[in-house]
């Protein structure tokens, strides 16, 4: 019985298509934990990969010109879950004093806050990498 070149011609075929074990990968790229929270002279930024996620606590004392951006290939934020995210001081009986900060479905915002005092900064939700940042403004 003579063999069918068709066979050895759809094995090859076969192998081609699924890549022979060359697996290809996605690469994720995280925040290095000493990028996450930084403090730059009246400034203080967060970082994160997603939500939830907590930072701090830190000191601030006064008016805090507040900004957000997230970063995501291809994600049209606008159309997303909204970004969600407030300042919550610490308290020996429990959660103690909010400030709200985002809860917005776009790319980018910019808020004011003052807050005196240690507050923790808490991102309730976000699906996409993100830094939060508060620049001490007076008061």
């Amino acid at each position: 019985m003579r063999a069918h070149l068709t066979t050895p011609l759809v094995a090859v075929a076969a192998l081609a298509a699924g890549g022979c074990g060359d697996e290809q990968r996605s690469e994720v790229r995280t925040v290095a934990a000493a990028q996450r929270s930084v403090t730059e002279g009246t400034s203080i930024v967060v970082r994160g990969d997603y939500g939830p996620d907590e930072h701090g606590p830190f000191a601030f004392d006064g008016r805090y010109d507040v900004r957000f951006v997230q970063r995501g290939a291809g994600v049209d934020f606008g159309t997303e879950v909204p970004f969600t995210a407030h300042l919550e001081q610490p308290a020996a009986d429990g959660p103690g004093r909010r400030v709200k900060l985002f809860q917005l479905a776009a790319h980018a915002g910019r808020t004011t806050v003052s807050a005196r005092g240690r507050f923790r900064v808490v991102v309730d939700f976000g699906d996409s990498p993100y830094e939060l940042r508060f620049t001490r403004t007076g008061g």
